[in-house]
């Protein structure tokens, strides 16, 4: 499956929906992770702590969502995502 994680746009929302052990344990069960630029920086993940866990990084929320079969989010969908899905 190809699961996808944006950067969380709600105001005053850091948290990111997956943690880069999170991201190892999908890929070693033979998913795919794509994770947008920067979602991790708010809690002090970077984008090189994804890609070591087996992430690719996205460029843009578009991307991301475009690359997902199914998004890990930690709040809801804000309106400008839900045109996205």
């Amino acid at each position: 499956m190809k699961i996808a994680v944006p950067k969380e746009i709600k105001n005053n929302e850091n948290r990111v929906g997956l943690v880069p052990a999170g991201v190892r344990q999908l890929v070693q069960d033979g998913n795919e992770v794509f994770v947008q630029k920067s979602a991790g920086e708010g809690i002090g993940i970077s984008d090189e702590e994804f890609v070591e866990a087996g992430a690719k990084i996205c460029d843009t929320i578009e991307d991301t969502y475009a690359a997902g079969e199914m998004i890990i989010k930690v709040k809801e969908p804000q309106p400008e995502e839900v045109k996205l899905l």
